[in-house]
């Protein structure tokens, strides 16, 4: 359908497991929509595969055997119930949602959808039908949280679907991001029980795994950006390089979420401007 709407501004939220990006982006989200007033739509490309790996598991698939999930992500009718199933999730309620889609067994297996090219191929196509419903609904602002990101940015503003505005990529050290996760964000690891450095290790060994496995799949590999200086949140460096704006923003330092977010809202406001 025809629209006079300007095309929907593309932040992307790339980078590393258990960065802090996706708390930092729903924090940039609330300021916009509920502070600026922008209309505001947050996109959860990660989310994508968790599903997939919900809807394969309940199909019997072996994900430990790629021709197995080529074989289902290559059927008409699975494909369709895949996006049924995404359509379902989008409606769920939070708590249903994440104790369907965020275990540690589902977020370990989304790894093995997500390095299946026929994967990434799926959650392309979806992500350009949403943001052609984001234009048609005058939607102003795309946030998309994900992982190897700055590729598809360009890919979707190509084809005039968007205009790419940002792109941000964090990093931060595993044994940091499992602390937070795990809710021992005011401890430091020296100071945890025994049982609690315990489930910190698990969790380090399943986010470096989790990089690992990104960083080498064949298809939108998670790449760092190149020759661009970090910043260590919360303090940002100005952006050095021609043309669109990177940001590889490291999360490592002892803050608090909203410290964390205050400096990546400015930095966007700033690129809004």
């Amino acid at each position: 359908m025809a629209t006079n709407n300007p095309l929907p501004i593309l932040i992307t939220f790339d980078g590393e497991a258990r960065s802090g990006k996706g708390t930092i982006v729903q924090a940039v989200k609330n300021y916009l929509r509920d502070r600026k007033n922008y209309s505001v739509m947050l996109i959860d490309a990660g989310q994508v595969f968790r599903v997939l790996v919900v809807a394969a598991s309940r199909a019997g698939v072996d994900l430990d055997n790629p021709d197995a999930i080529d074989a289902f992500l290559s059927d008409d009718q699975n494909i369709q119930d895949c996006v049924q199933l995404v359509k379902d999730v989008y409606h769920m309620e939070k708590e249903e949602r994440d104790s369907l889609l965020y275990t540690n067994e589902v977020g370990h297996n989304s790894a093995k959808i997500g390095a299946r090219p026929l994967s990434q191929h799926f959650k392309d196509e979806l992500l350009k039908r949403w943001l052609k419903d984001a234009h048609a609904d005058g939607i102003q602002i795309v946030l998309l949280d994900g992982r190897a990101l700055e590729e598809v940015g360009a890919v979707l503003e190509n084809e005039d679907l968007c205009d790419f505005r940002l792109g941000l990529y964090f990093i931060c050290d595993p044994i940091i991001g499992a602390r937070r996760t795990l809710g021992f964000a005011n401890q430091p690891y020296d100071n945890l029980t025994p049982t609690e450095k315990a489930s910190v290790d698990e969790l380090v060994t399943q986010i470096k795994t989790r990089n690992e496995a990104d960083e080498k799949r064949q298809v939108q590999p998670l790449v760092r950006p190149a020759g661009v200086q970090i910043s260590h949140l919360p303090d940002i460096e100005p952006n050095t390089l021609a043309g669109r704006p990177i940001y590889l923003l490291d999360t490592s330092r002892e803050m608090s979420k909203d410290e964390m977010s205050s400096s990546v809202i400015t930095l966007v406001m700033n690129h809004l401007a």
